[in-house]
């Protein structure tokens, strides 16, 4: 096995006429690069309107070269909707270690939740609005471990602010409500922004106090 992989890397350098292997941080690099310059056709031009050859362009490359750091044009929105979940996630995961009170904790993720969304909207258009997407593609992104891994700081909130009295049935369907709740009201006051809508705080306080209560 390593002498077939050490003959492997020999050709492949052959292949390359002697330019040096990339590393792991200029690949990393290169993957930015390129995901900022589709960032900015996407966000001013529409994910639908944008082609591969066009994101190389952008990003000063050949399009033969683009495809060795993303697959599809798909594989880029994906690469981005991951970056725009992290961070999200990594302040609920925050916010989750520092508020000791289960209930205050739940309240303050769910609002945190939905003000990500408003104070970066353009994320928002880019994650749940895109036009020329196929469900398929959506599907294979929410069904991977790692980003349902990270919703369950929300759910694993939720079913401890309602305690051991609730079942595990009962704790998934509230659980699923919570984000249809959240979602609900980042698009409201996002894509209807010219109604006067209440304050952001009091719509996900009076939410989740439903969820708790009921």
């Amino acid at each position: 096995m390593e002498k077939g992989g050490n003959m492997a890397a020999i050709e492949q350098k052959r292949t390359s006429r002697g330019r040096p292997q990339r590393t792991e941080k200029q690949i990393q690099q290169m993957r930015e690069k390129i995901s900022a310059s589709a960032l900015r056709l996407f966000q001013d031009e529409g994910y639908e309107a944008i082609s591969m050859r066009r994101v190389a362009q952008e990003a000063g490359l050949t399009p033969m070269t683009l495809y060795k750091y993303f697959d599809s044009k798909i594989d880029i929105l994906r690469s981005l909707w991951s970056e725009i979940f992290s961070v999200l996630f990594d302040e609920l995961d925050q916010i989750a270690t520092k508020e000791p009170d289960p209930r205050a904790r739940i309240n303050a993720m769910a609002l945190r939740y939905v003000t990500y969304w408003l104070d970066n909207p353009e994320h928002y258009f880019l994650v749940f609005m895109s036009k020329g997407i196929k469900q398929i593609d959506v599907r294979g992104f929410v069904e991977s471990d790692t980003i349902m891994a990270r919703f369950d700081v929300l759910s694993s909130g939720l079913a401890k602010a309602l305690g051991d009295g609730v079942d595990q049935h009962e704790q998934r369907l509230k659980s699923e409500l919570q984000l249809c709740a959240l979602n609900g009201i980042a698009h409201n006051l996002i894509t209807i922004s010219s109604y006067p809508w209440s304050a952001p705080e009091r719509l996900v306080r009076i939410a989740i106090s439903g969820l708790l209560e009921a």
